[in-house]
């Protein structure tokens, strides 16, 4: 029995001294690695909601929850807000700038 267990798993010296653990059995240990390592990047990014499959990428306010765009409170905002909201950030940059570049210039009393 114990030379069968040696032989599967590829230590018993075949063809030389760990050649047919790492060509063998010791092979599949990346293997099962890299499945391990996905299974727990989708379980850390999964939706929060008990039973939920999906994908969690909307963070719920006021929380530590993530959840999917099922599962999440708030309506989803059309694309015209996206805009509105993406215009309204860059006018606030560039006052923000040439607030700043006013107060460089402007001489020290």
């Amino acid at each position: 029995m114990w030379w069968w267990i040696l032989h599967v798993t590829g230590v018993d010296n075949v063809s030389g001294p760990w050649y047919g653990f790492w060509s063998g059995f010791g092979s599949d240990l990346g293997e099962i690695a890299i499945v391990g390592g996905l299974i727990s990047i989708y379980r850390r990014h999964n939706c929060h909601v008990k039973g939920c499959w999906r994908i969690g990428k909307y963070s719920v306010e006021g929380t530590g929850y993530v959840v999917c765009r099922h599962h999440h409170p708030d309506e989803a905002p059309t694309h015209h807000e996206v805009l509105a909201a993406h215009h309204a950030a860059k006018a606030r940059r560039a006052q923000a700038a040439a607030t700043q570049a006013a107060q460089q210039t402007a001489p020290k009393v």
